[in-house]
């Protein structure tokens, strides 16, 4: 495990979501079926969280509501013909559906609590911090974090494993929550011994899922490993790629990636399809990961942006869409200036419903979703400022710019995105104004130097208004002032500002 030099653990929280849901119920999350979703959106909306019992039906972490709904109706079925054609009431819990066949499989239906999962994932981390330093944790994700510990297995007479089991066993006292572990010579070994390996061994006597992986044992165990998908940055892009070429497993890449230049697998083909990112691919194809703690901690990004997007609860109008895109316009610039920061260049994505390809009535260009259904392309446009601000009414006349000249009217919309590019501090912007104005041989300079005191006192107002804005919100909450266009009937501002990640807080 010390090929270099370096241990690094890798924890995921099991279920997270559920396992919470479940706890505040008094529940056993490993053997009670339940599912975080918001029954007040349709069926189709996305299940945030499956509890393991449930997900022991086939069915994903990431199902839809109906689809739940749909396999437990066919699990009860089969219940059904081996009861004799009766099932009584039903249970949520695997132990007592599992002694008794008569008990139709039921289920717990969660509205998800966002605050709550980030108070309780807080006070994990608060957990981990009694073992390893700060600068040695990178949190990945509300449930995920990676630590290296190379420097603590002397300090604490432990293995890794050991260390790991320790860490796990305190957050399961302290919340009642259960973990698996991963465990590798470097970042990615640790991640992939935790998502791949880690499931499929068996648990110790305390319940607890731990994996080992350095780079000879991953050759070994998961170079024939399918999925691809199943690896750490290999999404369903790059394996429908490579399985076009005939590479269907990380071995396969390997052995592409030292083939002569002559062959036809090579590694000239894996850069000619992916480009730099074919570097990441054959490195991790070998269980290569150059990339440490200390790299992470000290990366700063060339460029920083702020999103906001929102997938919309039906298809929208063109007009009753575009109440949305003022709105969220508006957020953004608040969230900007709350931030102190500014921008020049805005990016406006709107994807359509698959409702205008279901009457043959459209014949533009289409592209295939995650489902394999045909629906109309997204629209994208960019808006570049002649200044950088956080104005909002200079970005929301952007934004709606872009929104009026680049999509189509005539199609219901379902998705919107708008992205402020291009941040930096209004303190730099403040010193780039103070420098002199360059007037050309024909300005009226007068005129000119008006103007700009005249503009200048309108921002200062609109910035006065925005701030007065913020400190109500923060005092009173954000739907304490909304503009008055967030009360028509269509407008999402309301709603969104009682959720955190697009679900109920």
């Amino acid at each position: 495990m010390q090929q270099s030099g370096r241990t690094y653990i890798a924890i995921d929280l099991k279920s997270y979501y559920a396992s919470v849901e479940c706890m505040e119920r008094g529940l056993d999350p490993m053997t009670t079926n339940l599912v975080v979703a918001d029954l007040s959106r349709t069926e189709k909306t996305i299940c945030l969280a499956v509890s393991p019992s449930l997900k022991a039906y086939g069915i994903s972490g990431r199902a839809r509501l109906f689809e739940v709904v749909e396999r437990v109706k066919e699990v009860n079925a089969e219940r059904r013909r081996k009861a004799g054609g009766n099932l009584f009431e039903k249970s949520c819990d695997a132990h007592e559906l599992a002694v008794d066949p008569s008990r139709a499989v039921g289920y717990l239906v969660a509205p998800p609590q966002m605050a709550k999962y980030i108070q309780i994932s807080t006070q994990i981390y608060n957990v981990y911090l009694k073992y390893i330093a700060p600068e040695d944790i990178h949190v990945y994700s509300i449930d995920e974090v990676m630590m290296d510990v190379t420097s603590y297995l002397e300090t604490y007479h432990m293995t890794a494993r050991e260390l790991a089991k320790t860490m796990i066993l305190d957050v399961l006292r302290t919340t009642g929550i259960t973990a698996t572990a991963g465990i590798g010579s470097n970042l990615y070994l640790c991640k992939v011994a935790m998502d791949i390996m880690a499931k499929h061994v068996q648990p110790d006597k305390d319940g607890v899922r731990i994996a080992e992986l350095d780079e000879m044992s991953y050759r070994e165990q998961l170079w024939a490993h399918r999925p691809l998908t199943d690896f750490w940055r290999v999404g369903r892009g790059y394996a429908k790629k490579l399985e076009a070429i005939g590479i269907y497993t990380m071995g396969d890449v390997a052995r592409c990636s030292i083939g002569k230049p002559n062959e036809y697998y090579n590694e000239e083909l894996l850069y000619r399809m992916f480009g730099i990112n074919a570097e990441l691919l054959i490195d991790h194809a070998w269980g290569w990961e150059p990339c440490r703690m200390q790299d992470i901690k000290a990366y700063r990004p060339e460029t920083n942006s702020v999103c906001s997007g929102q997938v919309l609860q039906c298809p929208y109008s063109f007009e009753k869409a575009r109440l949305v895109v003022r709105e969220m316009a508006e957020a953004v610039a608040l969230d900007l200036l709350e931030k102190k920061l500014v921008t020049d260049q805005l990016t406006l994505t709107v994807g359509y419903d698959i409702e205008n390809t279901a009457g043959g009535s459209y014949h533009g260009e289409t592209v295939t979703d995650r489902y394999g259904r045909k629906i109309p392309k997204h629209t994208h446009g960019t808006a570049n400022l002649p200044r950088k601000t956080s104005s909002a009414r200079s970005i929301t006349d952007a934004v709606l710019g872009v929104y009026d000249t680049k999509v189509n009217p005539k199609l219901s919309i379902r998705r919107l995105t708008i992205t402020a590019n291009r941040l930096v501090g209004e303190d730099t912007v403040q010193q780039e104004s103070e420098a002199p104005v360059q007037f050309n041989l024909f300005d009226n300079i007068e005129v000119q130097e008006q103007r700009l005191r005249e503009e200048t006192a309108q921002l200062e107002r609109e910035r006065k208004i925005q701030e007065a804005m913020l400190d109500i919100k923060k005092k009173f909450g954000k739907n304490a002032i909304l503009n008055g266009g967030s009360y028509l009937d269509g407008a999402t501002a309301k709603e969104r500002n009682k959720q955190i990640g697009g679900h109920k807080a």
